[in-house]
């Protein structure tokens, strides 16, 4: 199963049984899975991984989770073998993310409020690295480098529209929103 994970910088897992040394491409295996308690953990929504590692600071990557998997209420993973596929940026993240909650549109939780990420309904500003709008007129901004996502939702669980963007000088400090055709538009009228 294809599945999310977060590292330090030096590709250690700091959380578990010590610290544990991985190499992206590289396939590890050990004994047991069971969830908050032995075998390699990684998250099915890339957001959960931001309860334990940071964005800027840590490493994030798409992992392949095979072996033997134990998942938990709080949607955990654990797996006897894992391998890191593919190393994430922060735009990535975001994207996944917003993929995750559009596969997922009836599952409660998706609202979270931190400094790496805010997934709001209706509106997102401030200073987390990825500011999230989810609605029927979604409306975002952030600071230069802030990225911002925008998921139209006419209706609980009808996702039609989403889309992922870096917000550049000139987009800093203004509002955006999707228009008729799911296209990022500058927001004229008041918010």
């Amino acid at each position: 199963m294809i599945a999310f994970k977060g590292f330090s910088e030096d590709m250690t897992a700091r959380y578990g049984k010590g610290r544990y040394q991985f190499l992206p491409g590289r396939t590890e295996r050990t004994e047991k899975s069971k969830t908050a308690s032995c075998g390699f953990h990684c998250c099915e929504d890339p957001f959960d991984c931001l309860r334990y590692y940071q964005l800027g600071r840590d490493r994030f990557f798409v992992v392949e989770a095979a072996g033997s998997i134990d998942e938990d209420e709080q949607n955990r993973i654990s797996c006897t073998e894992i391998t890191p596929l593919q190393e994430l940026t922060i735009k990535q993240i975001a994207g996944y993310g917003m993929a995750y909650m559009v596969q997922h549109p009836l599952r409660e939780g998706w609202e979270r409020s931190g400094s790496d990420v805010s997934v709001s309904k209706d509106e997102a500003q401030g200073y987390a690295k990825i500011n999230i709008a989810r609605g029927r007129r979604p409306h975002a901004r952030g600071q230069e480098g802030t990225v911002i996502g925008l998921i139209q939702e006419p209706r609980k669980g009808e996702i039609t529209a989403a889309r992922v963007f870096t917000v550049t000088r000139q987009q800093a400090g203004k509002w955006y929103t999707l228009g008729r055709n799911g296209k990022i538009e500058e927001v004229t009228d008041a918010v």
